[in-house]
């Protein structure tokens, strides 16, 4: 911890509370939230201010109180969701902070209050509940619709406003049963489009698409990525599935014993997506492999020395390329505080989840959950920090939002094109 954290603990947990400055495999069934909520958990943490922040305003208690608005944070500082998720989280301490040197919300400081769930699917629901009765005014949850569903659905029964800074998948809205739950993300639907449109266009006519089943995300992302390439005119050799962390070597054995594809679509995210990486190009698979935002982020490279013609289709670049000026702004403020740039560009999400519901309180005049989700729905083409923003009825997500494409190069990843689907595939 930093000279400027101090520990605090309720009956319930220790959090981390930041008022100055500063995405389990998934289960088959849901389990009682009733009965989660109830169970007692030791979820531990620490009240803090990001690295260089000065005093913290506001209240001095872990919840919200008649001087403070308190902002919820369900979200993983730990396990596999947290590459996705700490970029986002550490931005939006950022944003509180710089809203808070702006005067707050409405004239009153906010709070960010952040229980680390370590990605455990059982910890989201109480971890929620805690928050809530704390008197969280809007609840954050992990950027993933399988694993932060049960604390987004606690916060649909208790009536508050639930954001994802960067889910995916269009369930997390009305598809999901999630009537006040919005995601700031890019949409599976656009960001597949892309990765197959960007395929095509550079002369990739044959295509091998690699599933990792283990979350919805990446099994929607190669099935819509197969269905508008194959749309395009090309053609799929061959579809394999894995789980994440599993050996792929007996694919990479059927794909080079088959027809040599144009090029390779690998769905999945995080360690086990670089593990399919590597023993791609360690079995002697040299052609162009295209991913999405599970890839984002250079944790993976190393171990992938002289990595070459490897594409990913995510948000904004955070490596100072960005076509975005205020991103690159962004992203070096970023680096300032925390003394390293953001693992990826859910940092952009971050931001824009504050902002959003900024604005939503501005035109709303309410913290109720329905009166902030009216406000969200009256989004169009919004300019936040993440793209143009537009919410509707049926979509709580964005699907037509320009993604970006980064090469990988020398070990790192720079920007190599910006553009919109051309066409979305739901």
């Amino acid at each position: 911890m930093s000279d400027h954290t101090q520990t605090r603990r309720n009956s319930q947990s220790s959090r981390l509370v930041a008022t100055g400055r500063p995405e389990t495999m998934r289960k088959t069934a849901l389990i009682s939230l009733a009965a989660v909520a109830a169970s007692a958990l030791a979820l531990s943490g620490c009240v803090s201010s990001a690295p260089g922040a000065g005093s913290n305003s506001g209240s001095n208690e872990a919840g919200g109180s008649d001087e403070t608005i308190l902002i919820g944070a369900v979200m993983a500082e730990t396990g596999f969701m947290s590459p996705f998720d700490i970029p986002a989280l550490n931005q939006m301490k950022i944003a509180v902070d710089e809203l808070n040197d702006a005067g707050g919300i409405d004239g009153t400081p906010v709070e960010l209050s952040v229980i680390d769930t370590g990605s455990d699917f059982e910890k989201y629901a109480p971890a929620a509940q805690s928050l809530i009765d704390d008197g969280a005014k809007v609840l954050m949850v992990t950027c993933d619709y399988d694993t932060a569903v049960p604390a987004s659905q606690v916060a649909e029964e208790n009536n508050i406003l639930n954001i994802a800074p960067c889910v995916g998948d269009t369930i997390y809205g009305p598809e999901g049963g999630l009537d006040i739950g919005f995601s700031l993300g890019n949409a599976v639907p656009g960001e597949a489009s892309v990765m197959a449109e960007f395929a095509y266009e550079q002369g990739w006519k044959s295509a091998v698409f690699v599933k990792d089943d283990s979350i919805k995300y990446t099994q929607n992302q190669c099935e819509t990525a197969a269905k508008r390439f194959t749309e395009l005119g090309g053609t799929e050799i061959a579809s394999y599935s894995f789980i994440q962390g599993d050996s792929i070597k007996e694919t990479v054995s059927k794909i080079t014993s088959g027809d040599a594809p144009d090029v390779v679509f690998n769905c999945s995210y995080g360690e086990g997506g670089g593990k399919a990486a590597k023993e791609l190009r360690d079995g002697g698979i040299d052609t162009p492999i295209v991913s999405g935002f599970g890839m984002d982020g250079t944790f993976w490279l190393d171990a992938i020395p002289n990595l070459a013609d490897y594409y990913i289709v995510t948000y904004p670049s955070v490596w100072g390329d960005d076509s975005d000026d205020k991103v690159n702004d962004a992203s070096a403020k970023y680096e300032e505080v925390y003394g390293a740039r953001p693992e990826n560009g859910s940092m952009t999400t971050g931001d824009s989840a504050i902002e959003a519901v900024t604005l939503a309180f501005d035109e709303a005049g309410s913290w109720d959950g329905d009166k902030l989700a009216k406000a969200f729905l009256g989004f169009t083409d919004v300019p936040l920090l993440v793209g143009p923003t537009t919410f509707s009825e049926d979509l709580h997500v964005n699907v037509e939002r320009p993604q970006r494409v980064l090469q990988v190069q020398d070990g790192k990843l720079a920007h190599l094109e910006t553009g919109a689907p051309e066409k979305v595939l739901r």
